[in-house]
């Protein structure tokens, strides 16, 4: 039926129970009206008109987190929490006991000793028989030891007993079986391994068997400077003159060392082959096993070593010689070879073999080049460094020479200078080569240069 009005004013109003709704026109929202919109909007849809609703951030109002902030101990504090730690450790109960050799019974802490030991950490994670128990017995560990390394692992002040070398080097033997590698440093770098001649001998041995890098060096140091005094006086030349005490009781393989070193401090490589030979003499009284010897003398660079010398007093030495038939060891007559065709080839040996360590120089070596043949183009050389005593080569002919190098003031600046050989000059038996500093040619003759 059709609905009941009434007319007020002209207006047509239906009752309240049949109120009309109005028809709105759908709007559809577009991007520009939109305030969010983003790939996690949803989307309503019916028949009579689709909104779009958005359900994420804006994209034309993003807001970007701020980043974590992330902090971590400052070396001052970690320093800090480490002495807290020990100072803890001084007054909470010990949860494990450190028996020594004489059966004295040590408390600590498992905490503290797997923080400096990786030993004690891995023992005490991987279930032995001492985590279960609460005792670790030391047998071979004196108390003494024992307390100076506990003292030094809970960061306070450890005595060490320097009276002998045995003392410390078993302090160093228990640092480096416990892992504590910083304790190790400490001591191989402190006063209480003062290197000297009555204790540069164990402590030498001892680093070399625990592979103390630092306290080897400071030791081999020590060796060098006793030998540099030597060769500066001359005295190995002479055969009644004995060895110092360390060095004629050194091991093979500690001489070896100093051998093969690019800083034995020798100008020439027959000063170490004196070395070599002396060391041969006198070491347990002159009862170096064939084995011995020949590991020390192919330490000893025969490319470098005069010819002569090596027939006259290396293929000679009766130290070096095979009991019965007077030959020498293979491996040395044929090192003793090729050093002689190195030496004979002149300074097409430099050029045309391949480079080993018997013609490696020295760090001091000032090996001169010994005749003209001894030059060849491509090959590297050091000037003289005395000025004067260029000059004076300079101003006369050279062995052989048909004409002498003409001075000039400018050619000091060659003094001391590694260049290359440019050409070879026969009438000066010398080389050309270019000045490095003032980047011209200079002509020198052949004994003003020096192996480089």
């Amino acid at each position: 039926s059709r609905p009941i009005c009434r007319e007020i004013g002209g207006a047509a109003l239906t009752p309240p129970y049949r109120r009309t709704r109005r028809r709105m026109a759908p709007r559809r929202i577009s991007r520009e009206d939109s305030v969010c919109d983003g790939p996690a909007s949803k989307r309503f849809a019916s028949n009579k008109g689709s909104v779009a609703v958005a359900a994420s951030s804006c994209e034309a109002h993003s807001v970007t987190a701020p980043p974590p902030c992330r902090l971590a101990p400052t070396p001052s504090a970690q320093a800090s929490f480490a002495g807290k730690v020990a100072e803890a450790a001084d007054v909470l109960p010990a949860d494990i006991v450190l028996i020594a050799s004489d059966g004295t019974k040590h408390p600590a802490h498992r905490l503290i000793l797997s923080a400096r030991s990786p030993f004690f950490l891995k023992t005490f994670s991987i279930g032995m028989r001492e985590q279960t128990s609460g005792e670790v017995r030391l047998p071979d560990v004196e108390p003494e030891r024992l307390r100076s390394v506990l003292d030094w692992m809970y960061g306070r002040e450890a005595v060490v007993d320097v009276t002998t070398p045995e003392t410390l080097i078993g302090l160093l033997e228990l640092a480096e079986r416990w892992q504590v590698s910083d304790l190790c440093a400490q001591l191989c770098a402190s006063e209480a391994c003062a290197v000297s001649e009555s204790t540069v001998l164990e402590l030498w041995e001892a680093a070399q068997r625990m592979n103390l890098g630092n306290l080897e060096a400071r030791c081999r140091d020590y060796v060098m400077a006793q030998l540099g005094a030597l060769f500066e006086c001359g005295r190995l030349r002479n055969e009644g003159v004995a060895l110092p005490l360390p060095l004629k009781d050194l091991s093979p393989q500690q001489l070896q060392a100093l051998l093969e070193s690019d800083d034995l401090p020798v100008t020439s490589e027959e000063q170490a082959l004196d070395l070599a030979l002396a060391y041969a003499r006198e070491h347990r009284g002159g009862l170096l096993t064939q084995a011995e010897a020949e590991q020390v003398f192919l330490a000893v660079r025969w490319r470098l070593v005069p010819g002569p010398t090596i027939a006259e007093r290396a293929m000679r030495a009766k130290c070096l010689q095979q009991a019965g038939g007077g030959a020498l060891p293979p491996k040395l007559l044929a090192a003793m070879a090729d050093g002689m065709q190195f030496q004979f080839m002149g300074g097409k040996a430099w050029v045309n073999l391949p480079h080993t360590a018997a013609n490696r120089l020295r760090s001091l070596h000032r090996i001169p080049i010994g005749s003209y043949t001894g030059l060849v183009p491509g090959m590297s050389v050091r000037v003289i460094g005395d000025v004067d005593e260029l000059r004076h080569l300079c101003r006369r002919c050279a062995p052989g020479a048909k004409l002498k190098v003409e001075w000039i003031p400018e050619m000091k600046s060659l003094a001391g200078a590694t260049c290359r050989v440019m050409e070879m000059r026969d009438e000066i038996c010398g080389a050309q080569l270019e000045d490095p500093f003032e980047k011209v040619i200079r002509y020198l003759p052949f004994d003003a240069l020096l192996l480089a």
